[in-house]
């Protein structure tokens, strides 16, 4: 029986030799397509007023410390993600990480893949926002689990919780299949219906509300575990998350 997934180009053609001056736009990141969406959404709005909440301060400088981190990282698969949006794949490099990714498991299928991907995305992302490292452990790669009990110190030690749940996941679509180095790596985008509610140490609710929904935006980079990580008995290679992204969140009327 086949195991579930693990939550363990340059254009071409000729060069002109025209001089002129041209206008150069700046590469918008996902950070900036984030930030579009959230202040045009009614939650921000609402907030505005409030900047100087020590909730909203704290948020801020996390979030001001994950973009710095997000755009000067040094990781290949944020390499990948951030350049989702502008590069085109070609069809080799495609056939050649699917090559890879069948030579570790003969019936990889990618609508069998999405499903599992899918079947299992609810659990990581209430464990992820509940702060469990334990189950963390078993879906994730260790930057995932570090990134989240980093996340959770940081605002626990401020008086912030989050009292957040997942409702809905919708189908995976996926974007790109990828080799780093010699290891497969699939990125797919989805998008949830999440609680959004944050308390204070004493249980009072400081934003948000119990029935407060939000639509959240993701992109996760799976990564295909290697024979040598394969735990023992196991058959077929699993899948872990190797990068997740927050790409923007809208709230719902």
């Amino acid at each position: 029986m086949r195991k579930k997934a693990k939550f363990s180009a340059k254009p071409s053609g000729p060069r002109s030799s025209i001089t002129d001056l041209v206008p150069v736009v700046k590469k918008r990141t996902f950070w900036d397509f984030w930030k579009d969406k959230a202040e045009s959404n009614r939650v921000y709005k609402r907030f505005k007023g409030v900047r100087q909440h020590p909730v909203v301060l704290k948020g801020q400088e996390i979030a001001e410390d994950m973009r710095e981190r997000w755009e000067t990282s040094d990781s290949p698969v944020v390499h990948k993600i951030q350049d989702l949006n502008e590069t085109l794949f070609g069809e080799t490099a495609t056939a050649m990480a699917l090559k890879a990714i069948r030579r570790r498991d003969p019936t990889f299928s990618f609508p069998d893949f999405l499903s599992e991907v899918q079947e299992n995305a609810r659990d990581v992302l209430q464990a992820y926002l509940k702060g469990d490292i334990e189950e963390l452990r078993k879906r994730c790669s260790r930057e995932v689990v570090d990134r989240c009990r980093a996340e959770r110190r940081a605002y626990e030690s401020q008086g912030i919780f989050f009292d957040n749940k997942i409702l809905h996941v919708s189908d995976l679509e996926l974007k790109e299949t990828k080799l780093l180095g010699n290891v497969p790596i699939i990125i797919v985008t989805f998008q949830t219906q999440q609680i959004y509610c944050v308390r204070d140490k004493h249980g009072k609710i400081t934003q948000g509300a119990k029935d407060d929904i939000l639509t959240v935006y993701y992109a996760w980079a799976m990564q295909q575990v290697s024979p040598e990580e394969m735990e023992e008995g196991e058959i077929f290679p699993q899948w872990q998350l190797r990068e997740m992204q927050q790409l923007g969140v809208q709230a719902i009327i």
